[in-house]
Formats: structure tokens, C-alpha cells, sequence
């Protein structure tokens, strides 16, 4: 009844468990069965009893069985329901912007993920390790389990304004406050920064997520035309003249989605019209560690006296690891503080102290590194491979995550992406990048997720016949 596989991946722990659930959900262990003492399933199966006693009290706390008082365990008698069904993906998969976003985070191993916006599971881990976690438990840093200070791990805001002044930004730990990631800096700055009815400008095409953040404060979004070399200055002083924005949201390296950047004259005009104008700047930097060569931001070239940065670590760390932060001038950062206590109220001490030790221990950096070269080749292979399909890109390569390109007039995106979806490939369309809702022909493809065969042929497919 209880014979179990030595030669099995899979621990005997779970063995176990998995083999009392279907003993007890096919009825061969009724409800009020007594199981075998721990001691006796130890002999049984030939495991240890620390085993037994593992595999028993994962299954109280899974509500299977339960302990009865000097007796042993019983299974228990309410009834286990069967699994719940999957829920069907919604129809128009990658079609809505919060629907792209959900399928991003999913990270399904049957899908080919080619409009994600993060790097494959492979890439991520080689950042970290569960060595890393030792460590905490072990040395000297704070310990992870403790409250953390509203306003951040002191060490981690440290090593952050550290890494900032090395990009040439001024800053100190009170300029710093951590958040869970950049959409937890977004949305704070929104709530601080806007009240409904404002005009905000942002780049077009930009970041779809915060265009919904925007949104839902009820704010006018104000597009500006982003080129290769930065935004389009003439339609940023036209539409800062013509509405007197409260903020410019934007970014300067490495953008999402074309991974163009913007060079020195469009940001120091940039913070020339910023001053003129009366708005705020939010510098959003997620992907300014892969920018190759001398960078400038805007940041560097104000001192934080304009200019709000925003950085995150998930991007290049991993998805779980939910830490950011916002770099501004001492004075905002406690009235953020404030709001953030008031959303959150604090951060994870645990998810901080691993990020601060992936810091000091050099991996990060060395990461960054190999992540770079790596985009960097498959860049040139994911264009090429796209553009034989059908996929027509800008002449300026552009670095970083993602490729920006555009499907010719004869093929329907929204059908493109809904016939890729029965592929179980996922494309993320153009329109959802446009707060104007224009770039209708365009697709943001992720390089590490697509320079797949199926990918490419199904493309190639699809555009001839369109």
C-alpha cells in the first residue's frame, strides 16, 4: 500500500504524501482511518521515522489527516473536494493591457513568451542562489525575519546611493526609499505627485502598465512622440506649453519598448523645459544596467532637484524578489515615506537583505555583465531571424530586452495575436504601448524568448499569407 521508489527524483517525503492524498481521495483510506504509527510506515517503507513525522504533519497542515491525542493519526472527516478546474485563459489573450501583464508574470513553460517583459527563468538564477539564503541565516547582516524600516533596509539604501553616485547621481541613504519593485514607485509618486484632472506627459510608445496607473488617478495623459535619440522635443515643449503639465514620465536608457536611449542634448533640453515649465521628471531606470558604454541621465545632469529616479533589481534578479526604489530629494522622500506606510506599511526585510547580499557579494554586477553580452548576441540573431518572418524593424539596433518591430499593413495584429495565442505563443501588441492607442501595426518582442523556431516560423507563415 505504501511502497514507494527509491529511484525516484522525488523525495520520500512526497512520496509519501502524495501517496496517502490518493489512498484517501480513491476511498481505499475512508474518513476515520487510523494509519500506521510513525514507527511502523518508517519500518514499512524503509525511510527514517524523522521522514514519517515530516510527511505526517505536511499532510495535518494540508487538512488530510489529523492528530488524535495519545491514538496517532486518522484521516480526517470532512470530506476532500476534488481539484478546481483551471480557469480558461480570457479570450483575447495579450489583447488588454492588465491581461498582458497577468500572462507576463505566469511565466508557463508551454508558451513561447515572446512579448514578456522578463528575462528566462535560466538567466535569472544564475544571479542568485540558495547559497545566498544561507547566508543571511548565518552572517553578520541583519536578521531577515525582523520588521523592516519603513523607509528601507539601511544597508540596502547605503549600497544603492553608493551604486548611484558611481553613475554620477548625487545622492546619500536619505535621498532613498525602497518600494516593492518600480509599479510599487509608480504608483506612490502618483498619489503623491497627481491629483485627478492634472495633465501628465509620457512617451509614446512607452511603459503600458503605467499608463493604467495613471489612469486609474484620473489624470490626462499626454502623449509625447518617442524617437531613437529620445522623445520628441518639438511636441514636448508644444504640449507642456499647451497644458502645463504636473509631470513628465519617461525613460532615458535603454526604453521600453524600442530600447532606444536618449543622448545628451535631448536631456539636458529636457530638464531645460522641466524648469521652464514648472513639472516634475520621473526617470524610470529599470533597464539602465544593460546600457553599454558612457550613459547620461537625467539624474546625473539635475542632482535630484527636478528629477525623481525610479530603479528596480526584479528585472535582472527575478520576478519574486519585488524590490525597488525611488531616489529623490530628501524632502519628498519622507512625504513618500508617509504614503508608503499608509499603502504598505513597510517593506520584507527578508527580500531586501538578499538583494543587499547579491550587492556586496559582487554577483550582481558580474550578472549584469554576463546578461549584456548575452542580449547583446541574441539581439543580432532575434532581428535577423524576425526580419526574414516578415518583421520589420528601424535602422538603429538599440540594446537591452526588447525589439520593437513592425508587421506590414497587409496583416491584422489583433488576429495575428489571437492565432499566436492557439500557438501558445504570446505577443504583446503594439497599441497597448501607446497612450494615443496608435502603433497599431507594431509588437514588442522579447530577445531572450524570440528567437524561437516555432515562433519564427509561424510568423513567417502567417505574413505570407496575409
Amino acid at each position: 500500500m505504501f511502497e514507494l521508489s527509491r529511484d525516484s527524483h522525488q523525495p520520500l517525503v512526497d512520496q509519501i504524501c502524495e501517496r496517502v492524498t490518493q489512498l484517501v481521495r480513491h476511498g481505499q483510506l475512508p474518513a476515520g482511518a487510523r494509519l500506521p504509527s510513525i514507527r511502523k510506515l518508517a519500518r514499512q517503507v524503509g525511510a527514517s521515522p524523522f521522514t514519517v513525522v515530516d510527511a505526517y504533519d505536511r499532510l495535518v497542515a494540508r487538512g488530510v489527516i489529523e492528530p488524535r491525542a495519545g491514538r496517532g493519526f486518522f484521516v480526517t472527516q470532512r470530506l476532500l473536494s476534488a481539484p478546481l478546474a483551471a480557469i480558461e485563459a480570457l479570450p483575447e489573450l495579450g489583447s488588454d493591457a492588465l491581461e498582458l501583464a497577468r500572462q507576463c508574470l505566469q511565466q508557463r513553460g508551454d508558451v513561447i513568451a515572446a512579448g514578456s517583459g522578463f528575462l528566462p527563468e535560466s538567466w535569472l538564477l544564475e544571479a542568485g542562489s540558495a547559497g545566498v539564503l544561507t547566508r543571511l541565516l548565518r552572517g553578520r547582516r541583519t536578521r531577515p525575519w525582523l520588521p523592516c524600516p519603513a523607509e528601507g533596509l539601511g544597508e540596502l539604501r547605503e549600497q544603492i546611493a553608493a551604486r548611484l553616485v558611481q553613475h554620477g547621481i548625487a545622492a546619500a541613504a536619505a535621498n532613498i526609499l525602497t518600494t516593492y519593485g518600480a509599479s510599487h514607485a509608480f504608483d506612490l509618486l502618483a498619489r503623491m505627485l497627481l491629483s485627478p484632472g492634472d495633465a501628465v506627459l509620457v512617451e509614446d510608445p512607452g511603459y503600458f502598465v503605467l499608463f493604467e496607473q495613471l489612469r486609474a488617478q484620473h489624470v490626462r495623459l499626454i502623449p509625447v512622440p518617442r524617437h531613437a535619440d529620445g522623445p520628441d522635443l518639438a511636441a514636448l515643449e508644444a504640449a507642456a506649453r499647451a497644458h502645463r503639465p504636473r509631470a513628465f514620465f519617461m525613460q532615458t536608457l535603454v526604453h521600453n519598448p524600442t530600447g532606444s536611449s536618449a543622448d545628451a542634448a535631448h536631456c539636458h533640453r529636457i530638464l531645460s523645459l522641466a524648469e521652464q515649465f514648472g513639472f516634475a521628471l520621473v526617470e524610470d531606470d529599470v533597464y539602465g544596467d544593460l546600457y553599454t558604454g558612457s550613459a547620461v541621465r537625467l539624474a546625473q545632469i539635475d542632482a535630484l532637484r527636478h528629477v525623481i529616479y525610479v530603479g528596480s533589481y526584479t528585472k535582472l534578479i527575478g520576478p519574486a524578489l519585488r524590490v525597488g526604489f525611488i531616489a529623490a530629494d530628501a524632502a519628498l522622500i519622507a512625504q513618500l515615506v508617509q504614503r508608503k506606510v499608509l499603502s504598505v506599511l513597510s517593506g520584507s526585510t527578508l527580500l531586501e537583505c538578499y538583494v543587499s547580499e547579491v550587492l556586496d557579494s559582487g554577483r550582481y554586477k558580474r550578472h549584469v555583465e554576463q546578461t549584456r553580452a548575452r542580449l547583446a548576441r541574441l539581439r543580432r540573431d532575434t532581428r535577423a531571424a524576425l526580419a526574414s518572418a516578415g518583421i520589420e524593424f528601424e535602422p538603429a539596433p538599440g540594446e537591452g530586452i526588447f525589439l520593437w518591430g513592425r508587421v506590414p499593413e497587409s496583416a491584422p495584429v489583433a488576429e495575428l495575436v489571437r492565432r499566436a495565442r492557439d500557438h501558445s505563443i504570446l505577443l504583446a501588441r503594439g497599441s497597448l504601448f501607446s497612450a494615443a492607442q496608435g502603433c497599431g501595426q507594431w509588437l514588442r518582442f522579447n530577445v531572450a524568448h524570440s528567437n524561437s523556431p516555432p515562433l519564427v516560423q509561424f510568423l513567417r507563415e502567417s505574413l505570407r499569407a496575409a
